[in-house]
């Protein structure tokens, strides 16, 4: 018995290396593990037989003229896994290799809030990956990202859709027989801060999520922690007084549709797409500048909150709205200075993308079985 736990887990800090690097050679890997070559070649038989390995052919010689190495690391193409992003207004579809790298990204609109509609949508998308599928396993998980309460899989609630009882995850698992996970998404944002985008190894983080309303995302130790029954993310139903002393849930101030709707009452014009939104906010009016910098003193509020509570090593903002208001982070930070907010405050680029990516990165952790180990995950648009 103890003696399978220690191959297993040898197993994985090869599979480590080989995922964590473009090119490695066994000698490297032997170097980097502490393992014996013998140990090595008799794991590399195996999983180069499973289909995990690619062979990349002979490096660059020794500086002694020795013999070239031959270069190793994971097999991009075993298969592909689906990650969906279900929210308020629209549907995200991303589809990433077994390396996490991109394979196609689309939005659909999705207004209704029907969850039959959707799932048909995700149907399709899934029946098209499978007929242009280039992998040697194809589908090997389903991922979903959604604004709502979920614990163990499950949407304990969600604002926006009505599940009619529905068990999506169930659904999909007995549909495509394949694992499927469901995610919050402002957990997921915070999955892939740290696994595609913390260089630094940061082991404690908080994500600050702002779309239609707030969520936060925690990272402690290197591990996501949503609490019990998923609560820790509901930013947004937080109740607290306002400025009138009356209570009010944060998500009521905290969020893209009240910032638009503050600028709209202060210009006296509705803005007819968050594109003209933006760029109003590109070259704002003194008034407008003001609710702008109103917006910031509450974000910079919650920020010192969230470091007061959690600890983190680095808070980070996702949101279109400080991705694209120029100046908004600058006003933050300047504000959080005041607050006394005493770690740094970076914001997320690619808004629309994160949730999606912590979504497969969760799922290919778990499909090519390294859920507890540190990986680094790569894309190609190398948002930040």
């Amino acid at each position: 018995m103890e003696r399978d736990l220690t191959r297993l887990n040898n197993i994985k800090r090869v599979k480590q290396q080989l995922f964590n690097n473009a090119a490695i050679s066994r000698a490297d890997i032997a170097r980097n593990t502490g393992l014996h070559k013998s140990t090595i070649s008799s794991i590399f038989a195996e999983l180069d037989q499973q289909g995990y390995i690619v062979h990349l052919g002979r490096g660059n010689s020794t500086e002694g003229g020795g013999r070239k190495p031959e270069l190793f690391t994971i097999n991009s193409h075993f298969g592909y896994v689906a990650c969906f992003n279900i929210t308020y207004d629209s549907l995200f579809v991303m589809f990433l290799y077994a390396d996490g790298q991109e394979i196609s990204f689309q939005r659909f609109p999705s207004q209704n809030h029907d969850i039959l509609q959707v799932m048909d949508l995700i149907n399709r998308e899934l029946a098209t990956a499978a007929k242009n599928n280039d992998t040697e396993h194809g589908l090997l998980g389903i991922s979903f990202s959604i604004h709502a309460v979920v614990d163990q899989n499950k949407i304990i609630h969600s604002p926006y859709y009505a599940t009619k009882g529905i068990d999506l995850q169930q659904y999909f698992a007995d549909r495509y027989q394949v694992p499927v996970m469901i995610g919050n998404e402002a957990n997921l944002a915070a999955i892939y801060e740290r696994d595609y985008a913390n260089q630094d190894s940061l082991a404690n983080l908080v994500v600050l999520s702002i779309h239609r309303g707030p969520g936060i995302g925690v990272i402690a130790n290197h591990k996501l922690f949503s609490g019990f029954r998923g609560m820790v993310g509901e930013l947004g139903s937080v109740i607290i007084p306002n400025s009138r002393g009356k209570l009010q849930e944060v998500g009521d101030y905290i969020s893209v549709d009240d910032l638009v709707n503050r600028v709209c009452q202060t210009v006296g014009y509705r803005f007819s797409s968050l594109e003209e939104f933006y760029q109003a906010c590109t070259e704002p009016t003194a008034m407008a500048q003001q609710v702008l910098d109103g917006f910031a003193d509450i974000v910079a509020q919650t920020l010192f909150n969230l470091q007061m509570l959690y600890g983190p090593e680095r808070l980070f903002i996702n949101s279109p709205l400080t991705e694209n208001i120029p100046g908004l982070t600058g006003q933050i930070k300047v504000a959080a200075e005041k607050r006394k907010v005493q770690v740094p405050i970076t914001s997320i680029s690619g808004s629309k993308y994160v949730s999606l990516l912590g979504a497969g990165a969760l799922m290919i952790r778990k499909v090519i079985n390294l859920a507890e180990v540190n990986l680094q995950f790569q894309w190609s648009r190398g948002i930040g």
